[in-house]
C-alpha cells in the first residue's frame, strides 16, 4: 500500500514534468494572462461586494454617530428634569417645613406667653392674699 501512496506522486510528477519541458515561454505567458483573466473576473464581484459593505459601514456609522447625539440629547433632558424634579422635591420640603415650623414657633410663644400670665395671676393672687393678711394683722 505504501509503494501505491509512493508511487502516484511520482508518476504525476514524471508526467508534468513532460508537459513544463514541451511548454515555451509564451505559452507559459499565455497561462498566466488566462489564469489572470480568470482570477480578476472571480475577484470582481468580490471586490463590488467590499466597495458596497465599505458603503455600508460608512452609512452605519453616521447613523450610529446620529444615535449618539440623540442619546446626548434625551440624556441632557433627563438631566435637567431630574434636577426640575429635585428643585421641586426641595420647595415643597421648604413649603412644608417652614409654615409648620412658624406654627410650632407661635405655639411656643403663645404657650410661654400663657404660662407667664398664669404665673403672673398667680403672684397677684399671693400679694393679694398676703396684703388681706397684712390687713387683718394690722386691723384686727
Amino acid at each position: 500500500m505504501l509503494k501505491y501512496i509512493l508511487c502516484f506522486p511520482v508518476c504525476l510528477f514524471v508526467i508534468t514534468m513532460t508537459s513544463f519541458a514541451n511548454l515555451t515561454q509564451q505559452d507559459l505567458n499565455e497561462i498566466r494572462t488566462i489564469v489572470k483573466e480568470e482570477i480578476e473576473k472571480e475577484i470582481m464581484p468580490i471586490k463590488t461586494e467590499v466597495a458596497s459593505m465599505k458603503t455600508q459601514i460608512n452609512s452605519i456609522k453616521i447613523e450610529m454617530a446620529s444615535v449618539k447625539s440623540e442619546i446626548a440629547q434625551v440624556q441632557g433632558k433627563f438631566d435637567r428634569f431630574r434636577n426640575d424634579i429635585m428643585w421641586f422635591i426641595a420647595i415643597l420640603a421648604v413649603a412644608g417645613i417652614i409654615p409648620q415650623s412658624l406654627v410650632a414657633w407661635r405655639k411656643r410663644r403663645l404657650r410661654l406667653q400663657e404660662e407667664q400670665m398664669q404665673e403672673k395671676k398667680t403672684q397677684a393672687k399671693h400679694r393679694a392674699e398676703a396684703e388681706k393678711l397684712k390687713q387683718r394683722i394690722v386691723n384686727p
